[in-house]
């Protein structure tokens, strides 16, 4: 533990996360300092000050994390007070201190390891800042480890990001990448192998037919197709998720359902498309409020690029009062287009069907 703790004194460190506190090297006006955010809570101290608060970070710590350009160094106390400590190899190469701190935040440096390996375009690199921004509300951030579940994974370039982030605040992201494309998952594999990501790992198989001996703590899935997004959702919370995030593509489930309606809105193609996604993602977001999670529904990708932009945040927080609502919306929207939607199916008495009709 004391080569952390004098590594952490010197120079040339990037980032130290000791259990949810983050210290970050800044260069003042007032020359240098370090800047301390735990969680909505920022604060900068002089150089000067930072031995006695690091000390006291460290006596009722049981994780450390120090990053820096030249090799990680990871800290975990057990439950015998004994530290272990181990050294790996640099999660990113940005330069330290030399950032002021009123320079723009970013969830990932700019320079990572995982943009060059993942060959994204800078679009696609601000859509991973975007999406990791999204997801560090969720309170599963705060634990020394976090299963995640994609579903539907692809090139799986926002699920590593994910267990970039980890790397990042000292969180190890053990991830599980589902697709059913062999190829595209030997493809990701071999990714994950060049960024030394060990806790990743990729397999070839639906949604459907995966197995788990223990409880996820966050499912994802994004973009996928059609009734996809509502089995990744019924997966969740089969599985025990704590946090369910999805971006839904396509709905033409319920497009079909609604076409046959007279309705001014529905004469039109483009018109019976949007109004099915809204009625879908609507229904989707009722029942994840009633089966115990609290949703948001918020802007993913920005509509310049895609009008596919929602994503539905969930997170389980049991509300006896939000399912009721949730049931009351869900049966006023289903019977108001007299829709039978893929969610309710798939959920079956975990939604209470019979309650809702």
């Amino acid at each position: 533990m004391e080569q952390l703790r004098s590594r952490a004194l010197g120079d040339g460190w990037r980032k130290l996360v000791v259990d949810g506190v983050a210290a970050t090297p800044v260069s003042l006006r007032r020359g240098p300092a370090i800047k301390l955010v735990e969680g909505p809570r920022t604060e900068t101290i002089p150089r000067e000050e930072w031995a006695d608060r690091l000390d006291a970070l460290l006596a009722t710590a049981r994780n450390a994390h120090l990053l820096a350009p030249d090799g990680d160094v990871h800290a975990r106390r057990t439950k015998r007070g004994k530290w272990l400590v181990s050294t790996g190899r640099a999660s990113s190469s940005t330069p330290a201190v030399e950032a002021h701190d009123r320079e723009r935040h970013r969830a990932l440096p700019a320079d990572h390891p995982l943009f060059r390996a993942t060959k994204i375009s800078r679009d696609k690199a601000r859509q991973v800042q975007h999406y990791i921004e999204l997801l560090r509300p969720l309170a599963l951030w705060e634990r020394e480890t976090v299963r995640v579940l994609d579903a539907g994974c692809g090139k799986a370039y926002m699920s590593l990001a994910l267990v970039a982030y980890g790397r990042e605040v000292g969180t190890r992201v053990e991830l599980v990448g589902l697709d059913s494309n062999e190829s595209v998952i030997q493809t990701v594999r071999d990714v994950a192998r060049e960024l030394g990501y060990e806790e990743a790992r990729f397999e070839a198989t639906t949604i459907e037919d995966y197995e788990s001996d223990e409880p996820i703590d966050l499912l994802v899935s994004l973009h996928a197709c059609d009734t996809a997004t509502d089995e990744a959702i019924a997966a969740g919370v089969r599985l025990g998720a704590e946090a369910i995030v999805v971006a839904p593509c396509c709905h033409h489930e319920l497009a079909a359902q609604i076409a046959g309606q007279k309705d001014a809105l529905l004469r039109h193609g483009l018109l019976l498309g949007r109004q099915a996604d809204l009625v879908t993602d609507a229904l989707r977001a009722a029942a994840l409020e009633m089966v115990g999670y609290r949703v948001d529904v918020i802007e993913f990708v920005s509509s310049e690029h895609t009008a596919k932009n929602v994503m539905l945040r969930a997170e389980r927080d049991a509300s006896p009062q939000r399912a009721g609502r949730a049931a009351a919306e869900y049966r006023e929207l289903r019977e108001r287009w007299d829709v039978y939607p893929a969610i309710e199916r798939l959920l079956g008495d975990r939604l209470a069907v019979s309650e809702i009709r």
